[in-house]
């Protein structure tokens, strides 16, 4: 069972009970009403009785031929029987023409009550109790409703046609609400039948107006599109790349154990083959971890954001550097730092590390065996870090390629490098809102500068 149908039936089977429900008590409401508007009527009649027996000072006298006449033409209009009994004695004065017998529990109950109501053997009863000169006496007015008893039968398979008509209709009604309403979703479903991986890009219509469901649904899945879009294309970049980036030192290492293997070798030309294996296998795993790294920052992965100290991860980078390139001379200078708390920032702190070793590694190959300086200084109220080398500069040809992903400039082919750095410090710097600015000279030396947020 579709949503649609069980939508239809969930709201058919509530709008029957409850339509159920207020036909059965309209039903009993006019019932009750019926009966008591008759209650009345017999009382009426009861009353009425009283002044037409007892108006003469005789209750004899009501033999009469004169009263006679007129007890007949009452009857028929009042379509009632009526009967008196002596409240004390339980003597029946005037007599009706139905077989049913009244108690004495029931008289002294009239008498007690003044009037009553009852039902008895599908009849309604009304007992009056009346003082009269003569004494007192109980007037008893009974008939059956059938005027009411009719126009009940009547209402009753009017509210039992209605029903049965009505829960249909409403079945019908609510299954082509139910549609209407679900239709958006139909076309949004149909057309997400259509996209597959070769047509990532489609991106569901947005309604033009209005703001509901369907709007939600279109804008949650067309950033479900996006995601997907996006990490399938880091899969296929991270292979392409991978596969471009990696041919070449396993060419090399392939070449080189090849070669060694054509004829003996001495130990030392073994040792040198080795040590030369060992090189291109440092550097396809460096290869390697950069690739992972952009593979990370580009499928979005989650940012553990803290409170870091800037001063704390620069150390952390130059103590590394030193031990990887131990003859390079790099210097820190955070005395123009007057406000600490400039040094303290909101970021991934592994993030922010490899971002800025990344920038000094940069510095310290393309500067050496020339220093490197560090400057921590205050730009508008805002943190500002300058790393600033002395190698070769970059080409104005160069500056805007240089953070694309594996561009390696003609100039500085002879350092090692991937061509991954800039691009992944790059990527972290614009996660972080960090401007980055790059001044460069020939021959002179180039300047990076960061400005925090």
């Amino acid at each position: 069972m579709n949503l649609k149908t069980k939508l239809s039936v969930n709201s058919t089977l509530l709008f029957a009970f409850i339509v159920g429900l207020v036909l059965a008590g309209s039903f009993v409401l006019f019932k009750n009403h019926r009966q008591d508007l008759y209650y009345e009527r017999l009382e009426d009649s009861a009353i009425i009785t009283a002044f037409f027996y007892f108006e003469k000072d005789e209750i004899t006298k009501v033999d009469s031929s004169r009263y006679q006449r007129i007890e007949i033409q009452y009857k028929k209009i009042t379509n009632q029987t009526i009967r008196i009994y002596n409240a004390k004695t339980k003597e029946l004065y005037l007599r009706d023409g139905i077989n049913i017998k009244l108690s004495d529990q029931e008289l002294k109950a009239i008498s007690k009550s003044r009037i009553l109501h009852f039902t008895k053997e599908n009849r309604q009863f009304t007992g009056l109790f009346y003082k009269d000169n003569q004494g007192d006496f109980i007037i008893v007015v009974s008939g059956i409703d059938t005027v009411g008893d009719k126009q009940l039968d009547v209402l009753g398979l009017i509210f039992i046609l209605s029903y049965l008509f009505v829960i249909p209709l409403n079945f019908f009604i609510g299954r082509y609400l139910a549609k209407q309403t679900f239709r958006p979703f139909e076309d949004v479903i149909a057309k997400v039948n259509t996209i597959t991986t070769e047509n990532l890009h489609s991106r569901l219509e947005m309604p033009t107006s209005g703001k509901d469901e369907v709007r939600e649904l279109i804008t949650t899945f067309n950033y479900l599109l996006e995601r997907l879009e996006s990490g399938i294309t880091v899969q296929n970049n991270f292979l392409k790349n991978a596969s471009h980036e990696l041919k070449t030192p396993l060419t090399i290492i392939i070449g080189d154990i090849d070669v060694s293997l054509q004829h003996p070798r001495t130990n030392e030309q073994y040792e040198a083959v080795l040590k030369s294996l060992r090189k291109d296998t440092f550097h396809l795993k460096s290869i390697l971890d950069g690739l992972l790294v952009l593979s990370g920052l580009q499928v979005g992965e989650p940012e553990q954001m803290e409170s870091v100290r800037i001063d704390e991860i620069l150390w952390n980078v130059l103590e590394k550097k030193a031990i990887e390139y131990p003859e390079s001379k790099v210097s820190l200078n955070l005395e123009a730092i007057q406000n600490e708390q400039l040094l303290s920032v909101h970021a991934n702190k592994h993030m922010l590390f490899t971002a800025l070793y990344n920038i000094v590694d940069n510095a310290i190959k393309f500067s050496f065996p020339a220093p490197v300086s560090i400057f921590a200084s205050e730009k508008e109220q805002k943190l500002q870090i300058k790393i600033i080398d002395q190698g070769s500069g970059i080409a104005e040809k160069d500056k805007e390629s240089i953070f694309d992903l594996f561009f390696r400039s003609d100039r500085t082919r002879h350092v090692k490098g991937q061509g991954l750095g800039l691009f992944i410090t790059m990527e972290i710097l614009n996660r972080h809102h960090i401007t980055l600015t790059v001044d460069s000279e020939l021959e002179k030396g180039t300047s990076f500068s960061l400005l925090f947020p």
